[in-house]
């Protein structure tokens, strides 16, 4: 059928190319980059692809001299989160260390912004793009026309497509925290920052408390399950009143993360329980106010030197496009879930 008048044509991309020479798009971008790690046979099959579709290579990820930039985009949702500010700083610094220069954004958690990012940076071109997504979804993944390296941080959106992705296992130290909640006497256990995304970190974290729930073969239960359209401070305090006005009766609650769990403690103080003697309480990050909440906050630390080195890694080596990395974590336990 043919195209209406002055409508755009689809832009063929690498994996156009990728298909047409039965190859991965990863073998195009060394074509395509001159990498000498391409027989001479596939080289050639590349190149004639390239050719017969009228491929044009996404510019971004270099400069108007076709060398790389230096540059780094890094996209975060927010800066006013302790963790994604330090996280922005540990990068910038290990990226300097390299060579390189980070540019940071904050997306606010706006769909169009990520969507723009996954093409690299509108106006200046970078090396590669990191990206602590919350709207991103397979489909606009696949969507992706540029070959710049994307590294995911936390959430995960299991496309493949060359796309990288730096986490902790969140199924296995919510195990660990609620094994922790269970070793000191709770039986009936809070879960805040509930999310409904598939393999979110939410989703996985609340994955791991009910294994371990299945594991303790009935000497525990959930008692609620709160979801949570943000993951701060005011939503975890008030998701703790609410279930303390409806009458929730939890020995333990599990937050999502570290703010959230400040906010559940600022309510359980308001309530007039202690902690950890009527509810003990344990968050995720490890946030440097946790180690002064009162009380002291226990939380899961992630392994912040390895999950940023890991990042840069994956996002400076072109051949390693595609690979699923799990940096450790550890329990760090405080006056918060102390002994009953």
């Amino acid at each position: 059928m043919p195209r209406a008048e002055g409508a755009r044509p689809r832009r063929v991309t690498i994996k156009d190319v990728a298909a047409r020479a039965g190859v991965s798009w990863k073998t195009v971008s060394n074509v395509v980059n001159d990498r000498p790690v391409v027989s001479p046979a596939t080289r050639e099959r590349v190149q004639r692809a390239i050719e017969e579709l009228g491929y044009v290579p996404n510019v971004l990820g270099r400069d108007l001299r076709g060398g790389p930039t230096r540059r780094i985009a890094l996209v975060i949702p927010e800066l006013s989160n302790p963790y994604f500010a330090l996280l922005a700083e540990k990068l910038q610094v290990a990226a300097a260390r390299r060579g390189y220069d980070v540019q940071i954004q904050v997306s606010l958690g706006r769909t169009e912004v990520e969507q723009q990012y996954l093409e690299g940076v509108p106006g200046r071109p970078v090396d590669a793009v990191i990206m602590s997504p919350q709207k991103l979804t397979d489909r606009d993944i696949y969507a992706r026309t540029t070959d710049v390296p994307l590294v995911l941080l936390g959430e995960r959106v299991r496309a493949g497509h060359g796309v990288s992705h730096v986490a902790i296992d969140n199924v296995t130290s919510a195990v660990d925290v609620t094994r922790h909640l269970l070793e000191r006497g709770c039986t009936r256990l809070l879960f805040l920052g509930v999310e409904t995304r598939h393999l979110s970190t939410g989703a996985e974290r609340l994955l791991g408390v009910r294994a371990a729930l299945r594991a303790a073969g009935g000497a525990a239960s959930l008692v609620g399950e709160i979801p949570l359209p943000e993951w701060g401070r005011e939503r975890g305090q008030e998701a703790t009143r609410r279930a303390l006005a409806e009458g929730t009766e939890a020995d333990g609650i599990i937050a999502a993360n570290d703010l959230v769990a400040l906010g559940a403690l600022a309510a359980l103080r308001e309530a007039g329980r202690a902690v950890p003697a009527d509810v003990a309480v344990v968050g995720w990050d490890d946030l440097p106010e946790s180690a002064y909440a009162v009380p002291a906050l226990t939380t899961v630390a992630p392994d912040l030197e390895a999950l940023v080195a890991a990042t840069l890694d994956a996002a400076l080596d072109p051949a390693s496009g595609g690979q699923e990395v799990v940096v450790g974590h550890r329990l760090v336990v405080r006056e918060s879930s102390g002994h009953r």
